[in-house]
């Protein structure tokens, strides 16, 4: 039984009930052992859920969540930006220029509306006018920093003694690591904005007591405005009339981004409230759906009907045209006829739009919470693109976005794939294949907790549908078909085989630069006495320069010192280890800063060394990747020499065998 299920008992005195209920379901939301979610009962402050109890105690960079912070911070000092205040999705603040999660940005927009939008651009602003003692007093007023005595062993988190000018404008917008905090103290956060400046207190202390009752209220129509309108339009709080408020946190130790959600139900006389955290999210619906859910059902409602994928053998579902950002779609199948809600509608196309967290299709009796189209293939258009997928789509609606998942054979889904990653020859193809079927069916459960494999982006593979099909990458992928690469043991698990555009000279290990378990070789890419095979890339060698003070702003760094130093690297030659400004980084959270800030295009690896020359940084470096695993020009080189693919692909994964995937 997990631990969350059994607290619950406890709590609940051992009586199957709603907490039995809500555990079970929590269970099945979030079943990662990372995820964490609690549900307070505020009329008591009992907690009617934990679970995960060991996540629920560690502290976490909070996300967009501070923005209530921030925001109370701003209305009690009446330090406000000069509003309205114009977001363009870019603008340049305290020296450096600042992004908005809306690329297209929000317009003009005053604190109440940025934060049911959760607009980074006004934040950002907000921090830069706010004094760095009255954000901190704001923190320690909601009770941040501070165990909340809910359950045992919970952190304190983190809140540092003072804020400098960066501190204020990046913590302002949630933006940072140096203020951290349970998921525990962010229910109490929801808690006291839900009991309009007070609340019962988690685990028999006193609770944290909000002075202006004024900014508050405030905060309570921001997120009311967050699940009607904002960014939980997309999920079924509205319908609840609750409230809420989500964030995205990236964190360099360890884990890429997590999702958060708070919320509280009913708006006007609040009965529970819930924390959701769901880690290594690429979004904040992967908390906040989940965290709807449990609030529905912890007010009598019960779960959503939804229609499982039960996966055929050999089948994918990959998300797509996520980056999109889909709210209105046009889809389409060859033959077959449109599902809605699983029953069947006399149509073989139809425009769906986001209403109330549901799919609308343009009449009352067509909303629906998923839309299939089943048969051979689809198509989807939204606004100037158009996608024709094989397989069957369907369509539902998360994080205020329509999301697309295509369903169809590994086989099938290789023939989008192999194309867009590669333009090789058919040798150099079917070695291609190979690997992406072995990443594929390794790694397709690597977004299992968003109800998906596999997305459309080089995070997972490139995949545009048919767009990339070619008759020679057909051929390849037949040529293949079903064939993967094996460990050596008969009962080894399918470990990801990777790929890369070239290495610049020598591959290097997954375990060296993803700190993976999996056996793998680091290999000079050269046969006898020749050059590295990759030197025709464009890549093989190049440079890149950077002014120093723009690269510390880059790193969030004070420009003090030595810019860049490799203190360790591996045997392919990459920064496993670096110091920068001062500051020892890995090598892949340098790459990730400076790609985040510069480009990712910028530092095109990690096999890098740099001089400084008259205030400036002058990066040199080979190739372009990760540098593990198959690297493309070197393969299509091999080919060149006379190498067929099962020699290509022995040259680069010595370690493995060709064979069947197991069972």
């Amino acid at each position: 039984m997990p631990l969350g299920l059994l607290l619950v008992l406890a709590v609940a005195g051992g009586t199957p009930g709603p907490g039995t209920r809500l555990a079970e379901r929590a269970e099945a939301l979030l079943p990662d052992e990372d995820d964490a979610a609690a549900v307070m009962d505020l009329a008591t402050g009992e907690l009617v859920l934990a679970h995960h109890p060991a996540v629920l105690t560690r502290a976490f960079p909070p996300g967009s969540v501070l923005k209530l912070a921030s925001a109370y911070a701003a209305l009690d000092t009446h330090r406000l930006p000069e509003e309205p205040l114009r977001c363009s999705g870019r603008a340049e603040i305290g020296g450096r220029e600042r992004t908005c999660w809306l690329h297209s940005g929000h317009g003009r927009i005053e604190l109440t509306r940025a934060l049911a939008l959760s607009c980074n651009i006004y934040f950002h602003a907000l921090g830069d006018v706010l004094e760095g003692e009255e954000l901190l007093r704001a923190l320690r007023d909601f009770g941040l920093g501070r165990p909340t005595g809910a359950l045992p062993g919970e952190e304190g988190g983190v809140l540092p003694q003072a804020l400098s000018r960066e501190d204020r404008i990046r913590v302002a917008a949630g933006d940072s690591e140096r203020v951290q905090v349970t998921p525990l103290q962010l229910l109490q956060m929801a808690a006291v904005v839900a009991g309009r400046g007070q609340a019962r207190s988690l685990g028999g202390r006193q609770g944290p007591r909000l002075g202006n009752l004024a900014a508050v209220e405030v905060l309570r129509e921001a997120m009311r405005q967050a699940a009607e309108s904002g960014t939980l339009a997309a999920t079924r709080l509205g319908t609840l009339e609750g409230a809420g408020k989500t964030g995205t946190a990236r964190w360099d130790k360890g884990w890429h981004t997590h999702g958060w959600f708070i919320g509280f139900a009913p708006f006007r006389a609040p009965r529970f409230a819930v924390v959701a955290f769901a880690r290594e999210g690429r979004g904040a619906h992967q908390a906040a759906q989940p965290g709807t859910e449990l609030l529905s059902l912890a007010l009598g409602g019960d779960a959503p009907e939804t229609t499982p994928w039960e996966r055929p053998p050999g089948h994918l579902r990959v998300r797509v045209l996520e980056k999109l950002g889909p709210v209105r779609v046009r889809v389409m199948t060859e033959g077959g006829r449109l599902r809605c809600d699983g029953k069947t509608l006399e149509l073989t196309g139809a425009t769906a739009e986001i209403d109330q967290g549901l799919l609308d299709l343009g009449r009352p009796d067509r909303r629906c919470r998923e839309l299939y189209a089943p048969g051979e293939g689809v198509g989807v258009r939204l606004g100037n693109t158009t996608r024709r997928y094989r397989g069957a789509l369907r369509a539902t609606v998360l994080d205020g976005q329509i999301a697309l998942f295509n369903e169809l054979s590994v086989e099938d889904y290789l023939r989008g794939v192999v194309g867009s990653e590669l333009a090789g020859k058919p040798e150099a193809l079917k070695a291609q294949a190979v690997v992406s079927r072995t990443y594929a069916l390794a790694g397709r459960n690597r977004h299992e907790r968003a109800g998906y494999d596999v997305c459309d982006l080089t995070h997972c593979q490139l995949y545009r549908g048919r767009e990339d099909e070619r008759a020679e990458v057909d051929k390849a992928v037949e040529a293949t078909r079903g064939r993967v690469l094996r460990g050596r043991q008969a009962r080894e698990p399918l470990a990801p085989a990777y790929f890369h555009s070239s290495c610049g000279g020598a591959t290097s290990t997954a375990a060296s630069v993803f700190g993976a378990s999996e056996a793998s070789s680091a290999v000079a890419d050269r046969v006898g006495t020749s050059g590295p095979l990759c030197a025709g890339s464009p890549h093989h060698r190049w440079h890149f320069e950077v002014s120093r003070q723009e690269l510390a702003r880059a790193l969030g760094i004070a420009a003090e010192g030595p810019a860049f130093e490799v203190l360790r690297e591996d045997n392919g030659g990459r920064a496993l280890e670096v110091r920068t400004f001062g500051v020892r980084l890995s090598g892949e959270a340098f790459h990730a800063r400076v790609g985040r800030a510069l480009g990712y295009q910028t530092l095109k690896s990690l096999a890098v060394s740099a001089r400084e020359v008259g205030g400036k940084v002058r990066f040199e470096g080979r190739g372009l990747g990760h540098g593990v695993g198959l690297c493309q020009y070197g393969a299509t080189e091999l080919e060149r020499r006379g190498y067929g693919y099962e020699k290509i692909l022995k040259h680069y994964f010595p370690e493995r065998t060709l064979g069947e995937p197991p069972l």
